[in-house]
């Protein structure tokens, strides 16, 4: 179990280390992930390391992961397609969303974009590592989500 959620982990945090910002453990996962992950009885400088090599490996490996794992192919064919229920502003750092379809997704970026519409057409897919991204049909316009509910 723990080598599961360990990979899990892992696969998670290459996106960050591809992206601009630093990978973080604390910041990418939920506080129940981290919890149950055991990382939270690293320290500091153990979760730093754990940083590090994640840039390292994504640099190395991750490449071979993409295309070797069959895990990892249907984990990035998912799509969801809904609309948002109601009015929409755009979205200004930590902004939740409902969708028709029941589910709550939350923006995971300090980003900020404005928009009005009204029950506005997203398109949420997850890619190889696990990472959700709404899309704005109208205007393509796209930001990092996690599902609330």
């Amino acid at each position: 179990m723990f080598r599961y959620c360990f990979a899990l982990v892992l696969v998670l945090f290459t996106h960050l280390a591809l992206s601009a910002e630093n990978p973080d453990v604390r910041e990418l996962m939920t506080a129940e992930e981290f919890a149950a992950s055991g990382f939270g009885r690293l320290s500091d400088d153990e979760i730093a390391a754990i940083n590090s090599w994640l840039v390292r490996y994504t640099a190395q490996d991750a490449e071979v992961m993409i295309d070797d794992s069959p895990a990892v192919r249907e984990l990035s064919s998912a799509a969801i397609k809904s609309r948002i229920d109601g009015e929409f502003s755009g979205w200004n750092g930590p902004t939740q969303f409902r969708l028709k379809n029941g589910q709550i997704w939350e923006t995971r970026s300090t980003r900020r974009y404005s928009y009005s519409a009204v029950d506005p057409e997203v398109e949420i897919t997850t890619n190889w590592m696990g990472i959700s991204r709404m899309r704005m049909l109208d205007t393509d316009r796209a930001i990092r989500v996690r599902r609330v509910e």
